[in-house]
Order: C-alpha cells, then structure tokens, then sequence
C-alpha cells in the first residue's frame, strides 16, 4: 500500500457520503414530469393540491426512510402474540415501534381522509405515489385495504353502516383509526375465488348478523380492526354466484370475534407488514351490500381499488429507483468522471425515466376516469372501459417496476446487492410481491378476455381511446396513435373469432400490445395538455423514445440519434 491510497478511499468514501446527502426520496419540487401531470389533471387544483403534497413531501423524508428501514430488519419484523399475561386470547399482532412511526406519517397525510368527498382519487393517488417511493413500507397494503373497504361503504353500505364505521376509516390519527383488510383467498386456490369453502350461517342475534366459519390462506393486514370477509351463506348456488361479502370486526367487546392467527408468513418482500393464515369459527359478521353480490362487489370495488393502488406503488417504486441511480451515477466516479457521463448509464437512466414516467401517465389517466365516474360526469361507457384499464394497467406497471428497480441495482453495481447501503434490495422484494398481488399476469390477461367474450367491454375500451385520440387533433403523435388503435382492434377481433384454446394462449401477447397503445396515448395527451397549458418539460423526447425502443424495437446502430435522447433525459431525470 501506498502513501496515497488511504487518501484515494476518502474521496471515495466522500463521493458516497455526496450521493446519500442529494438523494432525497419523495421530493415533490424534483418531480417535474409529475407535477406537470397534476396540473393537467386537477386544473385550478393544483395549487391547493401541490400545497398539501410539498407538506407530505416533508413528512416521508430522510426520517421517514430511516423508520422504514428499521421496521424492515430481521429482527425488527412482526411478531405474533396469542395470549396475553393473563392466559387470555389475544390474537395480537405486534409490531416495533418503528412501524407505527410510518403509520402515523402515512395516515396523517391525508392519503384516506380526502376520500371522504367524491372527486379525490388523483389527490389520493398523488399522496400514495410520494408514501410508495419508501415501498410498501409496512402500511401501502394497509392503506389500499382500508381504501377498498372505505369505497365498499360508500357505494353498498347501509345509513347505520356507513355512519359506524366511515369515521374510523377515513380518521388521520393513526392511534385512533380503524383499518382494514379483505380475507378471500383460501388454500384450494386463490384466482378461483368460486371454490372458496367458507361458509356463513344466520346468527341467533343480533338481528341480521351471521356466524362465519372457515379458513382463510392468504390473509394480509392480518392485525387490521375491520375484515371484508368472502363467504358463502348456507344453500346459496355453487361458484362465485353463491359469495356474499361481509364485514367482520376484529374484537367484540375487547375479546377477538371468534378468528385465530394459525401463523405469520415469512414473505419474499412487504415484510414489515402482516400477512397470515386465519381460522373463522363463528365469527360474528353482517353483509356488506346484497348477499347475492358479493361477488360482483368484491371484483368491481374491493380488488378494484386494490389494483389501482398496486399501479401508484409501482410507480413510487420505480420512481425511487430511478432516483437513487441518478443521484449515485451523477457522484460515483470511474475512470476519473461521474459514471453518468457514460453513454450505456445514460441509456439506462433514459429507460428507467422512461418507464417512471409512462406508468405515472397511464395510471393516473385511471385515477381521472375514476373522478369522473365517481362524481357523475362520465358515460357508462367510461366506466366500462376504466374496468379493462385498471387490470392490463396492474399488470404492465407491476412488471415495469421489476424492471426498473432491477435496473437501478445495475447502476449501483455490487452495492446495489448490499442491504444497508440503499433501498434497492428492499425495494427489488417488494416489486415481485406487487406482482403477484390482486391478480397475477395470467390471471388478469384471462379475465380480460372474459370480460371480452362475455360482456364486449373491447368495444367502450376502444371506443374511449378513439375518443383520446381524436383530441390529439391533427399530429404525428395522432396519426400513430390511430395506427396503433386499428391494429389493437384487428387483434382483438382476431383474439375472439379464434378458438377459446387458442385464444387463451395468446390473450396476453394481444395485451401487451394494448398496453402500449394505452402508454402512447396516455404520453400523447400529456404532451399535447403541455402545449395547451404552455408547460415547459420533455415529454416530447419521452414520446420519441417510447416509439423508438417500444414500438419499433429500433436497432440503435441504425438511430444514431438514441445517443441524444438518452443523454437529455439521463441529464433532466
């Protein structure tokens, strides 16, 4: 060893110190595709809403990370208690202190309270997409649980129910909310929800109630207050026809309503959040809409919600990522300049900025059609669509954020492996669980060929993209869009005519192409809403990129001009 190399290690060491002092997570004012997107999106809004979002901003900091990572350790992570001191049933799930550090800042940011108006879905998803950027962090699931239930109420709750229980769940004390989960899945399959072996009985009293038995496999949120419970009432018809929803609450008089944790999953991610197996045995429930639409409301609410919310965490996630590769590529050095500087880095960085913000484009299309619907200001024929949109959207969101966290680890190089050293690992777990979560891949890609062949909603699911289209007026992004559009149709058309054996094996290549007509529309719009508005940004060089690698796979060899687009958007990341 040399005289100069333990100075040589100090600058290195100091370049590292460089890159975790500027690498601020959920930094709304270093976001400005997205807040471009809020301004299209809420118009006079903005202002009250980019207030309120710089304050939660503030909130889900450096403090806010150092929580999360402590609630994330090994020896850190939720622990079952069964009984209490005494010997009674407790079924407790206990958490370290730090975990309810998150809950507070993320109940407190009003993330469920401004659901207690209509019109607030792109307020919400915009307070989720910063508390996401920290990843699940024990209390993202939670939140989209409560939501789901919140929605449940408000559309097919009763007067006495909504007044019950509405209170608790939109409360921003976290000491004092009430939260909540859904309990579908059991052991014999998740995807068919028609098997579910649960059963529900009429109770003695009180009136209207119902003794539920049963075991329930998947069970995430397992320490919430209130359970949305699928089961199914004594002689109703076999398959999803015979579920009913109810509601189940966790204690009856401080005592636990006749449920048992059988144990803790030791889960790949999300893991500073609970998730069991549950045994029912007659546990007190009241339903929760018409018996006989429980499951009709389970799909068009509760995994509804769900998956709208997995979209926004997918989003945080690859925004992070992309946040963390900027910040450490713009200080780490080799060969005596920041690695940034090189050509295959700003590649990378070009495509994780790329798909960040293509995601954030199509997800919160979803979030404004979901206003529109929820305040009356849309046809029937948006609601049908937004049901296609909100399942191929989960699904390319969640394999998008995969991909990009991946991405980042890249950038890091070794240190990217190294769980102390950033939260990429963390966040790598939690992007394979969001794609598992509330449909897998096959799973959503079938039931959109369902809703296909048995309800036709490929007709309003085009019939609204034409719309959008035909608002981009007379452009080269139009003319493109229009093209896509025909051959989206052509497919699905195709997909149809075919035999159903066939047209199961290929439903998911159709969706994929679906999916990137949905990103270029979505970009296109944005652009467009940008020259309406005069807002400066660069969704223009996104645009091009997307056509470049995404719809016409060029080869780079041939498109010399990929170099400056992959440089401007590294460098405006």
């Amino acid at each position: 060893m040399t005289m100069f190399e333990p100075e040589v290690q100090e600058l290195g060491r100091a370049d590292l110190e460089a890159w975790r002092a500027a690498c601020s997570p959920a930094d709304f004012d270093r976001d400005p595709f997205f807040q471009s997107l809020l301004r299209c999106h809420t118009g006079d809004g903005f202002a009250a809403l980019s207030a309120r979002l710089r304050r939660v901003a503030a909130s889900a900091g450096t403090a806010l990370d150092a929580a999360v990572r402590e609630a994330g350790r090994d020896d850190r992570l939720p622990q079952l208690r069964r009984h209490d001191r005494f010997g009674r049933p407790v079924e407790e799930v206990v958490f370290h202190p730090s975990c309810h550090e998150v809950g507070r800042v993320f109940w407190g940011s009003g993330v469920l309270s401004v659901l207690a108006e209509a019109g607030n879905e792109v307020a919400s998803g915009a307070i989720a997409y910063l508390l996401d950027q920290h990843g699940e962090a024990g209390h993202a699931c939670p939140v989209a649980c409560t939501a789901g239930a919140i929605k449940l109420l408000q559309r097919v709750g009763t007067a006495e129910q909504q007044a019950r229980w509405l209170p608790g769940l939109l409360a921003e004390d976290y000491d004092r909310r009430i939260h909540a989960a859904q309990f579908v899945t059991e052991v014999q399959g998740g995807s068919d929800v028609g098997r579910n072996a649960c059963v529900a009985t009429p109770a003695a009293a009180p009136v209207g109630a119902w003794r539920i038995s049963g075991e329930k496999w998947f069970c995430s949120v397992a320490d919430a207050s209130l359970f949305v419970v699928s089961a199914r009432p004594e002689g109703a018809p076999a398959g999803t026809r015979g579920l009913a929803l109810f509601l189940v609450p966790r204690l009856i008089a401080g005592r636990p309503n006749g449920f048992r944790i059988r144990r803790l999953k030791d889960k790949l991610g999300t893991r500073s959040m609970a998730t069991g197996e549950i045994e029912l045995e007659g546990a007190l429930g009241e339903p929760i809409g018409p018996l006989a639409d429980g499951f009709r409301n389970l799909v068009g609410i509760v995994l509804d919600t769900s998956r709208v919310h997995n979209a926004v965490a997918a989003c945080g996630i690859m925004r992070r990522a992309l946040v963390e590769g900027l910040y450490f590529t713009r200080h780490r050095r080799a060969f005596e300049r920041p690695i940034g500087e090189f050509p295959a880095v700003q590649g990378t960085l070009a495509r994780m900025r790329l798909a960040t913000a293509t995601a954030l484009a199509t997800t919160f299309r979803i979030l404004a059609m979901s206003d529109q619907v929820d305040t009356g200001g849309a046809a029937d024929t948006v609601a049908a669509a937004r049901r296609i949109a909100v399942m191929i959207n989960k699904y390319w969101t969640a394999v998008a954020a995969t991909r990009t966290v991946r991405d980042g680890i890249e950038l890091l190089g070794g240190n990217g492996t190294i769980e102390d050293f950033s939260p990429l690992p963390r966040l790598y777990r939690d992007a394979i669980v969001v794609e598992s979560w509330e449909g897998t891949h096959n799973t959503l890609c079938a039931q959109v060929l369902r809703d296909f062949a048995s309800r036709g909603l490929h007709r309003p699911w085009l019939s609204v993209l034409a719309d959008e289209i035909g608002a981009l007026g007379d452009s080269a992004a139009a003319a493109m869009a229009g093209t896509l559009h025909r051959e989206v149709s052509e497919r699905i058309e195709r997909l149809l005519a075919g035999d159903e054996l066939a047209a199961a094996a290929q439903v998911r290549h159709v969706v994929d192409r679906m999916c990137r007509l949905t990103d270029w529309v979505a970009l296109s719009t944005q652009l467009a809403r940008e020259g309406e508005q005069r807002l400066a940004g660069d969704t223009g060089d996104l645009l091009q990129l997307y056509r470049l690698l995404e719809l016409e796979r060029a080869n780079p060899q041939d498109h010399p001009r990929l170099v400056e687009l992959h440089q401007r958007l590294a460098i405006s990341s």
